[in-house]
């Protein structure tokens, strides 16, 4: 045989023509189409990915054709759905999951030093400059929006996804492109809760916009109260994690029906220890050792599916950073005045006693970030080498010496479109999706995420800076058009909470910074000689006496450790 397919994992060897044509599937087409069985479906976009373009879609898809005597291996357009593949014998293993493919090939491979040192030595957002790697050696992932042909031959690697600029769209003005944004946004809720009609599903939620807006949408379409989860933290109440005040707001006003989820200060190590016995690689931040826990509460309730606002970040520029390339796209275009006024906004909006806001603060950034004569904005060094000194510089020269520069493209006329065109495809799409989905197989919950869609992509991507801010409120693409859609509690909030772990103030516990230092001065960790002599404990003294917040340095870290000591002790 050519192929064998067993639980969803297939063994693919180039042999002669002839063999009967197979598939292995992981998502779903949520528009498919008429009169084609779901066989016909893959050997269709098998033998044309280009047309994984014409729907909204989360699949990924692994088609053997027998005739041709090769395998196409097809990625969904944002990484929603993993497929992995690494070689084996005179062939290739091909897998949904890590644990699947292990199996087939018969032990973990060693880790992946070059992914390891940009997750522990620089910072998770470099994880997938090379968006085909993994933290395993020799095992790949096809990169997201991309097809990829196995045979005889060498094999070929070709982009399906388009996100080119898309003109008609600066045309229509702010408020048609808000409404054109919330109209095909709705489209795809309304697409994804008809093809789920028959599964047990619910929505998360936070005090931000993406996953209220989600919910909103899908409650018009339902006319009935939602079911709703949220991750909430105790001990945390006046945080700056905490959520809950916006969470009950949005309840309050639609009625839907909220189940939280309380996590106090867990057994970190050994919870984390215990995830990844499931996920078989790290998760890149805490946040997603959070997920895990709430969709296992979710899925002993009956659901299998979470409807998600993720994605909404990254198109609709609503992190912190993003305001300083909108700022850089007003200076680079002249217009000062606006340049002067969003400023002032922005202070007085979102001014915090430790990560200052001023004119100076924004200009400091331009000369650091951008380059107004090239006209591209820079790898941001100040954060990519902000923990170097903790770590061993021989080893640091070594590794970064094998990695590829960072990819900083700049297809847009726009700074801040091509700074989070560079976001969906290298930096925080693709790691937060990568736990997203191992931490929701785990608990066998899929993520369903109607704010990733191609064409929601491509039409943000393709607006100016001034349709997505105003007078220093973020996101006005969505909230223009969602008045008496949305609460005016979640539409007219212009404060960014995000969906975080306090994981700072859990390691300030002295039980568990005694156990996370034995843990990185033990074997096997202490054996990779990545860290510099007495960083352990530098780190540690001065996260807790509050020299420096190290909960971004230290994560990454625990999880290098604890992964190293399960599969490599």
């Amino acid at each position: 045989m050519s192929v064998v397919i067993k639980n969803q994992t297939l063994f693919y060897r180039p042999e002669p023509q002839g063999q009967k044509d197979q598939y292995i599937s992981y998502g779903r087409v949520f528009n498919p189409p008429q009169g084609k069985n779901q066989a016909e479906l893959m050997a269709k976009l098998s033998a044309n990915p280009l047309l994984m373009k014409t729907f909204e879609t989360d699949l990924s898809l692994a088609h053997y054709g027998g005739q041709d005597d090769k395998l196409v291996l097809i990625r969904d357009g944002c990484g929603l759905s993993p497929l992995f593949y690494a070689p084996k014998d005179d062939g290739y293993a091909v897998a949904f999951s890590l644990g699947d493919l292990f199996e087939v090939l018969g032990s973990v491979p060693p880790m992946d030093e070059e992914t390891f040192f940009d997750f522990v030595g620089t910072h998770y957002r470099y994880v997938f400059r090379d968006p085909g790697r993994t933290f395993h050696k020799g095992v790949r992932q096809v990169p997201a929006g991309h097809a990829l042909t196995l045979s005889k031959r060498e094999p070929k690697l070709e982009r399906w996804l388009d996100l080119s600029f898309w003109d008609e769209i600066p045309t229509l003005g702010a408020q048609g492109a808000a409404e054109k944004y919330v109209s095909l946004l709705d489209e795809n809720v309304l697409l994804r809760l008809n093809s789920l009609s028959n599964e047990k599903y619910a929505f998360t939620v936070s005090s931000g916009m993406d996953s209220a807006t989600v919910a909103a949408l899908a409650y018009r379409h339902l006319g009935k109260p939602l079911e709703c989860w949220f991750m909430a933290y105790k001990d945390q109440s006046d945080s700056p994690y905490d959520e809950t005040k916006g969470v009950n707001e949005l309840i309050k006003a639609t009625g839907w029906k909220l189940n939280r989820v309380d996590l106090g200060a867990p057994d970190l190590l050994g919870e984390t220890s215990a995830l990844m016995d499931l996920t078989m690689a790290p998760m890149i931040t805490v946040t997603w050792l959070a997920h895990y826990v709430l969709a296992k509460e979710a899925k002993k309730a009956g659901n299998s599916f979470l409807f998600s606002g993720l994605g909404g970040d990254e198109s609709l520029a609503g992190e912190f950073e993003h305001f300083f390339v909108f700022f850089a796209d007003l200076k680079a275009t002249g217009q000062e005045q606006l340049l002067n006024s969003e400023t002032q906004a922005w202070i007085k909006l979102h001014d915090h006693p430790v990560f200052k806001k001023s004119p100076a603060v924004r200009d400091d950034w331009f000369k650091r970030n951008v380059d107004f004569e090239k006209k591209i904005i820079k790898v941001d060094q100040k954060r990519y080498l902000a923990v170097k000194e903790y770590f061993d510089q021989a080893w640091w020269t070594e590794l970064e010496s094998r990695q590829p520069p960072v990819p900083m493209a700049h297809p847009y006329p726009y700074f801040l479109s091509n700074r989070l065109y560079q976001e969906m495809n290298h930096e925080t799409s693709t790691p937060t999706l990568w736990s997203e989905a191992l931490s929701g197989q785990a608990a066998g919950v899929k993520g369903i995420f109607p704010m990733t869609s191609p064409t929601l992509l491509r039409l943000a991507l393709s607006s100016p800076g001034t349709f997505k801010y105003q007078n220093g409120v973020t996101k006005m693409l969505l909230r223009r058009a969602l008045a008496g859609i949305l609460p005016d509690s979640s539409r007219l909030n212009p404060v960014k909470t995000g969906f975080n772990a306090p994981l700072d103030e859990w390691l300030k516990n002295p039980k568990l910074i005694k156990d996370v230092h034995d843990l990185l001065s033990s074997p096997p960790f202490s054996n990779l000689n990545w860290l510099a002599p007495g960083a352990v404990d530098r780190i540690l003294t001065e996260h807790k006496i509050g020299q420096r917040n190290h909960m971004m340095l230290l994560w990454p870290l625990i999880s290098a450790a604890i992964f190293s000591r399960k599969f490599y002790g």
